[in-house]
């Protein structure tokens, strides 16, 4: 027997389409984004999720609800399931934070095992937080059906954690999809990754790396 995870990013978001970024800040989804919750409700609808977990940020919490339905279940959220946090990023283009931080923008993306900063929460606290927090789910859900919503650095840091994947592969795969599907069989001693970032359900497949 195992614990089954349907892992998913949250909706496109306002500052998604403006290509801001988020971390621990926040914006709203969009109406696109309303309806890839709502796509994504609709695949799962067979399936008999026994919990909902989310991350504190409304966007992930309102992807939760949506995608919940009329399911009788509560959502809740953690802040050890937020983004990464940006720190001074936030809120600002990808543009303006490489001409504002360019050596610590140049180790974020080129060389992200070897990236430490003041001011960014660094990729190896993420992953910490994220599989401490989803061994703990997985222990209080044994053999059930569970619903996890993220955000897009800390969901593919989960990832290459179930995959072995090293920090130094980091982005070494394309964006995570918006409200896309990723499915996890484990019992806290192996994690098998039967699909990920799937987005069969999709009517369309613009998305963003701005978490």
């Amino acid at each position: 027997m195992s614990t089954k995870l349907y892992l998913t990013r949250h909706g496109e978001t306002l500052w998604n389409t403006k290509n801001l970024m988020q971390g621990w800040k926040d914006s709203p989804l969009t109406d696109r984004g309303i309806n890839q919750a709502k796509q994504l409700s609709k695949r799962l609808l067979d399936v008999p999720l026994d919990a909902i977990y989310s991350s504190t940020s409304n966007r992930a919490v309102h992807t939760a609800e949506i995608i919940k339905g009329e399911r009788p279940l509560e959502v809740f959220s953690f802040n050890s399931l937020r983004e990464i946090s940006f720190g001074i990023w936030e809120g600002k283009t990808l543009e303006e934070n490489e001409k504002e931080s360019p050596e610590e923008w140049l180790s974020f993306w080129e060389t992200p095992h070897l990236f430490s900063s003041d001011n960014i929460e660094s990729f190896v606290k993420v992953q910490d937080r994220m599989v401490k927090t989803v061994r703990s789910i997985v222990n209080k859900n044994r053999n059930e059906n569970v619903l996890v919503v993220t955000h897009s650095i800390a969901l593919k840091l989960l990832i290459d954690y179930f995959e072995k994947n090293t920090l130094q592969k980091l982005w070494s795969t394309s964006a995570i999809p918006s409200a896309s599907l990723t499915l996890v069989k484990t019992n806290n001693e192996y994690y098998e990754v039967i699909y990920k970032f799937d987005t069969v359900h999709m009517d369309e497949s613009k998305n963003s790396n701005c978490s």
